[in-house]
């Protein structure tokens, strides 16, 4: 079972219907964030490291392309909260001597002190229950100097992935939906000013937040794309609290399919999305 440290909330969510989602779309959602990915890996260029954290690694997709463009004798470590989403992990990378996988909350994970080579995460970094003291933890298994890089959400509105569904959802079953400012979550570190505080009190020099424009794609069937998002995002967040009857689950599966018909384009559909790309030195 995984180690829930001090952060049992987010802990039982990703161990919960919302981690087994992703299991189940693993594939999917890996092609939808395929630009998000290359822009990460872009920044880190030619890396020369031989030991590599992953934070929140979830279904190991990051973490096993890191350890393919690596030297040999490299190492990469993943960790997460989510036990069904290591499991994924574990069995993509079982032809993978050097990556391995720790189910634990990387904010109070005891690290061995200044191990690491460098730190990544793709939309890991977003969900500790106490960002700076999470960030300090992380800082000290990483080496002097070393260099930390993820990438993480810009706000709602300025990403489509989020708002598109999560406003079809509010239109038909009309209701608040109050997002609580820095709370743990994708889009908690979207306020640049509060993220760049957490890194400066948590250690971290030469901090740079570039904000980046680019989109989630996928080549799903309108059909395939709506059902996803019923599923994973604020959109399907919504539908579970929602708790509505199979009628009107239908019905409004049949508005996300419009939604997605209306995105595509030459067997391609797209949603805007905003990313901030973070770089900062331990």
């Amino acid at each position: 079972m995984a180690n829930y440290g001090e952060n049992e909330a987010q802990g039982k969510f990703w161990n919960d219907a919302p981690g087994q989602s992703w299991v189940k779309h693993d594939a999917v959602m890996n092609l939808r964030l395929g630009n998000i990915s290359d822009i990460l890996f872009n920044r880190l260029g030619d890396v020369v490291v031989a030991n590599v954290l992953d934070i929140g690694c979830g279904t190991g997709s990051t973490s096993i392309r890191l350890a393919e463009t690596l030297a040999q004798e490299a190492t990469v470590t993943g960790i997460d909260i989510s036990e069904p989403m290591l499991g994924k992990a574990r069995e993509k990378s079982a032809n993978l001597p050097s990556v391995s996988f720790v189910a634990a909350d990387a904010q109070a994970f005891a690290f061995e002190t200044g191990k690491f080579d460098a730190v990544i995460s793709r939309f890991g970094v977003m969900f500790f229950e106490d960002p700076p003291k999470a960030f300090s933890n992380i800082r000290s298994a990483m080496k002097p100097g070393s260099q930390l890089t993820f990438v993480c959400w810009a706000p709602l509105e300025e990403n489509e992935f989020f708002s598109l569904p999560l406003q079809t959802v509010l239109d038909f079953v009309p209701s608040e939906y109050e997002f609580v400012a820095n709370a743990p979550g994708p889009l908690a570190f979207s306020n640049k000013e509060y993220l760049m505080g957490i890194l400066q009190s948590s250690g971290f020099s030469n901090c740079d937040i570039e904000v980046v424009k680019t989109t989630v794609d996928t080549t799903d069937t309108p059909e395939e794309d709506a059902a996803v998002l019923m599923q994973i995002g604020f959109g399907a967040r919504a539908v579970r609290e929602a708790e509505l009857d199979q009628k009107r689950m239908d019905d409004l599966y049949q508005l996300f399919l419009e939604t997605s018909r209306s995105r595509q384009s030459d067997g391609v559909i797209k949603y805007g999305a905003t990313i901030y790309v973070v770089t900062a030195n331990a």
